[in-house]
């Protein structure tokens, strides 16, 4: 069931199954199918931190990341 990178666990592996149509995310390597980690989410609204592909982190606002859809990939 897909959820959005919000409320999403910490230190979980997911895959973004849907992206607003925000140009800079796409640059930023963000998009449909991408494999992300959750590395923190800070409270009363602060950013949530992402692994992105286990290359590098990236810090998303809780407005972005509310429209990120993802969902948890297996363990493997």
């Amino acid at each position: 069931m897909p959820i959005n990178l919000y409320v999403a666990d910490k230190k979980s592996r997911f895959q973004v199954t849907s992206v607003p149509n925000i140009g800079l995310l796409e640059s930023m390597g963000l998009r449909s199918g991408t494999h992300v980690t959750i590395q923190n989410r800070y409270a009363l609204g602060g950013p949530v931190i992402l692994r992105v592909e286990d290359a590098y982190d990236l810090a998303l606002g809780k407005d972005i990341a509310l429209q990120i859809g993802v969902e948890q990939v297996a363990a493997s």
